[in-house]
């Protein structure tokens, strides 16, 4: 079983680094000027998942909160292990941050929508702002969590005694623990990761009806191939509102371990490894939706040998971002600017 969470992990955090570096590049060089703004938010998204995945890789948690208790166990399986405990640490550290800010991130990127529908675009200096603003919770979890963590000689014998149908000898990985979660430094971490997730997750439905509602009353005035556009933006909006469904479920396992409804390895693996499906499939949306990149990858895979060729722009209006039965559709600039 601990194999198979491995593997998991592996190949996730994998295609979860690929995907986000492509998604980087084409926000970089591929952006045309109607989303130049907004790639600026897709740059944040693709970095942050990028050092989600690459840390998840580097330490793939399994994560044991003492039931009913204010213990919490960690087993890192993942090539930290080979560098040392402290590495661990400071990588596991990093590494939950970028889950709350991504969260964040999500809810900046359906704002911004919602915002850019009644007003002109922001600057890309003023949205670099307002990101490393709300970067800043979740930059003082990653540079103070590591403090709150016990030594070996310490959190063993706690693991033992909460969880003795374990071999806590056999492990392979790097064990460590917070032995108080009332310790500043870890209830911190856990309010700012737990708590925000289900508000921001409505917020994002309640914004996201609000476009909906938005568009909607304005497909009177609007020509068939428009219509098509905005039907084409309306399904990025759900998929990408589904999105922080992965971080919920693992919270729900997290809460049920740390009740202690259900005492499993399974559990124990899953909060984490379901987790990490968010920045891993999360470039997937801008892949299929954002008609230059979906462009820009159908060229890669039929002509692989040409990737640095220079890219060509085939619309006839330098507002048309998205494509529907194979013509162009003109649409608004606020209106394509949102995705």
């Amino acid at each position: 079983m601990h194999a198979f969470f491995e593997i998991w992990h592996c190949i996730w955090a994998l295609l979860g680094c690929s995907f986000n570096l492509m998604l980087i590049y084409m926000a970089i060089y591929k952006s045309p000027k109607t989303i130049r703004s907004y790639a600026t938010l897709i740059i944040n998204f693709a970095v942050t998942d990028f050092f989600e995945c690459a840390l998840d890789l580097f330490i793939q948690i399994r994560l044991m909160p003492a039931p009913g208790d204010v213990t919490v166990i960690y087993i890192l399986n993942g090539s930290c292990k080979y560098i040392s405990q402290f590495a661990c640490k400071i990588g596991l550290s990093l590494f939950l941050p970028c889950i709350t800010h991504s969260v964040w991130s999500l809810l900046l990127s359906f704002g911004y929508r919602y915002y850019i529908l009644h007003y002109s675009a922001l600057t890309r200096l003023k949205l670099v702002k307002i990101v490393l603003l709300i970067l800043i919770p979740s930059l003082f979890q990653g540079l103070t969590f590591w403090t709150s963590f016990a030594p070996l000689e310490i959190i063993l014998p706690l693991a033992k005694k909460w969880f003795p149908q374990y071999n806590f000898e056999a492990e392979t990985g790097v064990l460590t623990g917070i032995v108080d979660i009332t310790h500043w430094a870890a209830t911190y971490a856990v309010f700012n990761i737990c708590l925000p997730i289900f508000p921001i997750y409505i917020a994002i439905f309640i914004l996201r009806q609000k476009i909906i509602t938005f568009l909607g009353a304005k497909t009177q005035s609007m020509s068939p191939d428009t219509k098509a556009a905005h039907s084409q933006l309306l399904k990025a909006l759900t998929i990408q509102a589904f999105i922080p469904i992965f971080m919920g479920i693992g919270v729900i396992f997290y809460l049920i371990a740390q009740s202690g409804l259900i005492v499993s390895p399974i559990v124990e693996n899953a909060i984490f490894s379901i987790a990490i499906l968010m920045p891993a499939l999360s470039p997937l949306t801008y892949f299929y939706f954002v008609r230059p990149y979906r462009q820009f990858l159908k060229r890669i895979f039929k002509n692989p040998f040409k990737v640095s060729a220079a890219y060509v722009q085939r619309t006839g209006s330098s507002s048309a971002m998205f494509q529907s039965g194979g013509h162009p559709s003109q649409i608004g600039t606020q209106a394509t600017t949102v995705l």
